[in-house]
């Protein structure tokens, strides 16, 4: 007696492609929700430490709408002071610069640190005391040590303001001013006291 097989049905092979694609169709709406700002509970369960299901929101859900500009003067033996002098962190773009923009890396450090500095500001309680913190000693470093300044220079200030970029119309703010700091010598700390201010 001879016995016949009979070829497998598809069955199983329907029922794997359907699995398949409903896992990758959950997979996508659930990554839409967490896009949108509004994770759904089940992601949470299944992803909980956000690694499965991706977030490509970089800049969101605030982006900068605003440009940092970081100015600085400087008071010189005579007491006089120098106009205010601007060092620019954004600068315009070139088609050079998808492929090579070595100079981003100072420009992302400065908007950062001025970012850092105004968020401490509004946490300490005494404004003495946003001094110490590295933002400040980092743009104070910078304003001393990497910008040119006059050769009867004693001290300097520096100036963090908001802009709207390109936006021409709109007026810059100010947000922070620094006290003056000595320029006689490298690791002089001699500090001219005046009011700090920064506005909201």
């Amino acid at each position: 007696m001879r016995i016949r097989w009979s070829r497998p049905t598809l069955g199983w092979a329907t029922a794997r492609r359907w699995a398949l694609y409903g896992t990758l169709c959950l997979w996508f709406g659930l990554t839409i929700c967490q896009q949108a700002n509004r994770p759904h509970p089940l992601g949470k369960r299944l992803d909980p430490t956000a690694m499965a299901i991706p977030n490509w929101r970089f800049f969101a859900p605030t982006p900068a709408r605003h440009d940092f500009n970081v100015l600085y003067r400087e008071r010189l033996a005579d007491g006089t002071l120098t106009p205010w002098r601007e060092h620019q962190i954004t600068q315009d773009r070139t088609l050079l610069q998808m492929l090579w923009h070595p100079g981003r890396r100072m420009e992302k450090a400065l908007f950062d640190v001025a970012s850092e500095l105004l968020q401490s500001y509004e946490k300490v309680t005494e404004p003495e005391r946003i001094q110490l913190t590295v933002a400040y000693l980092s743009l104070l470093n910078f304003v001393t040590h990497q910008v040119e300044h006059p050769a009867d220079a004693k001290e300097v200030q520096f100036l963090i303001a908001q802009s709207a970029g390109h936006e021409e119309s709109l007026e810059p703010r100010m947000l922070f001013l620094s006290e003056f700091h000595s320029l006689s010598g490298t690791h002089d700390t001699e500090v001219t006291r005046e009011p700090v201010c920064a506005t909201t």
